[in-house]
């Protein structure tokens, strides 16, 4: 088995749920993980918490990679959507910043791992330059794109959250900087950030793996199933904001909410998670009332 290279993107402020990540990969992964994490001023002593996991796990490696977002992506100004921030560029960036890897996986950090994420790196990608898996649950939200992007008939619209990508074959394609001249020309038509350049260059010209390796809640609402190796609480409601989810007018107990807080348990941000979560928890009647509805011990 050779090393994992997993590349991690985050600011300062979502430092703990690097290490809750980290910890889910490291204690489901058989293989010695490389842990690329693209730094955006993420401070010292949450770098020291971050590596406390090493007295838990002893088959990981961290590299921090420090960017400056401001300074390379001066010229996107992105603001059509308040909640995705300019650091998601960051994993455009990938191929150029470690051209030796032949292959690497990045992952958002909203995401915990359930099974060995060597099943995922192992997927032959074959000809193709990026594999992921195929967002068929969001209609709406993949027509919308589709329209604005000039996506082709038989596109296949794509959560950018957990990619494998070929080094190579992305940077002889000069793929970073093309996606970049799309973003350009497209530019007040990018509903939601470097997923919507992602999904515009690559259309349906890449491997699809099977969404349980990017098990989001809508693939929850939509195509239950217990077989994921990787969960990813991609809607706006968090493990550590909410125990409910709220998906098309139903609210139902947030699924592998208790794996999430396992996970976050195992590290040294354990009581700073929680503080986040009662603070979300507590702010209003309406959650409040929910969240008892589906009480479960942290």
């Amino acid at each position: 088995m050779n090393n994992i290279p997993i590349f991690l993107s985050s600011d300062n402020n979502y430092s703990p749920f690097i290490a809750t990540t980290i910890a889910s990969i490291c204690d489901n992964t058989k293989s010695f993980c490389n842990f690329y994490i693209l730094d955006n001023e993420i401070e010292l002593k949450n770098k020291t918490k971050i590596g406390k996991l090493k007295e838990q796990f002893n088959n990981f490696s961290i590299e921090y990679i420090k960017i400056d977002t401001q300074k390379i992506f001066k010229n996107i100004d992105y603001k059509n959507n308040e909640y995705i921030s300019l650091a998601t560029y960051n994993r455009l960036l990938i191929p150029n910043l470690k051209p030796e890897l032949k292959k690497a996986l990045y992952l958002d950090i909203d995401i915990i791992v359930l099974g060995d994420i060597q099943k995922l790196y192992d997927i032959n990608l074959e000809q193709y330059i990026i594999g992921a898996a195929w967002d068929k649950s969001r209609a709406l939200y993949n027509t919308d794109t589709k329209e604005l992007m000039e996506l082709s008939d038989n596109y296949k619209y794509f959560n950018a959250g957990v990619l494998l990508i070929d080094i190579p074959k992305w940077n002889k394609n000069k793929v970073t900087n093309q996606l970049f001249e799309l973003e350009k020309k497209y530019k007040k038509n990018i509903l939601h950030a470097d997923e919507t350049l992602l999904n515009k260059y690559f259309d349906n010209n890449y491997k699809i793996f099977d969404i349980k390796f990017n098990y989001t809640d809508y693939d929850v609402l939509n195509h239950p199933t217990n077989d994921i190796v990787i969960r990813h609480f991609a809607s706006s409601i968090k493990p550590w904001t909410a125990n409910f989810s709220i998906l098309n007018k139903k609210i139902t107990p947030l699924k592998n909410f208790d794996d999430f807080w396992k996970y976050a348990n195992m590290t040294e941000f354990k009581d700073e998670i929680k503080n986040m979560y009662n603070k979300n928890i507590n702010k209003s009647v309406f959650t409040k009332q929910i969240a008892k509805r589906f009480k479960r011990e942290l």
